[in-house]
């Protein structure tokens, strides 16, 4: 119950997380890798969204222009992130300037050759499933 509990939590603060600043998809994925651990539905719907999630980073990244704008929104979301912080006297958003750090590094993160790397392993795991 405690692992349904917690998969639940962080699953359902992702998805407050997609209209929110901050990683939304990536909270997500790691709620549903919790509760991964207990259930067969929630390894399939991972499965699932860890596929579509390479699939929209092969779109972006598989390209210069897509990699730039990529690079461009990550350093942009951090440097907003880095004002909110500095601005913010009365610690109101200081969720919010960290959520942007944190989506703005997750985007740049998407960029890292390891990462590329799983995105092609993936990509060919789907590719394998469909044909």
């Amino acid at each position: 119950m405690l692992v349904a509990a917690l998969g639940f939590t962080v699953v359902g603060a992702g998805v407050a997380l997609l209209v929110l600043p901050g990683p939304g998809v990536i909270v997500i994925i790691v709620g549903l890798a919790i509760l991964a651990t207990e259930f067969a539905w929630a390894e399939r719907a991972l499965d699932k969204t860890l596929g579509k999630a390479s699939q929209a980073a092969g779109s972006v990244t598989g390209n210069l222009a897509g990699r730039v704008l990529l690079a461009l929104s990550g350093c942009a979301l951090i440097a907003a992130g880095v004002v909110v912080l500095m601005l913010d006297s009365f610690q109101r958003w200081q969720s919010a300037g960290i959520g942007l750090i944190v989506a703005g590094t997750a985007g740049l993160a998407t960029l890292l050759p390891p990462v590329q790397a799983w995105i092609a392993r993936e990509q060919a795991k789907r590719d394998a499933k469909q044909g």
